[in-house]
């Protein structure tokens, strides 16, 4: 039965073939931009983690003023 199957589609992947072209090229785009924006997620979720007590990690930032400039 799955003979039958990869035989119907072979024949509407060679009778078709800019269509079949142009869903197996938008298909692999997709999938390697997800997993791409999958690495990035899992790379800023695990940032600094190999340090003590991460959770109590912050950082803290000040504004300051100086003759009209404002300097971080």
């Amino acid at each position: 039965m799955i003979k039958n199957y990869f035989k119907t589609a072979w024949r509407n992947l060679v009778k078709n073939k800019v269509h079949s072209f142009i869903n197996i090229v938008g298909l692999s785009v997709g999938m390697a931009v997800a997993m791409l924006i999958g690495l990035w997620i899992w790379d800023e979720l695990s940032f600094d983690k190999f340090t003590k007590n991460h959770d109590n990690i912050a950082q803290v930032i000040q504004n300051v003023t100086n003759n009209g400039e404002v300097q971080t």
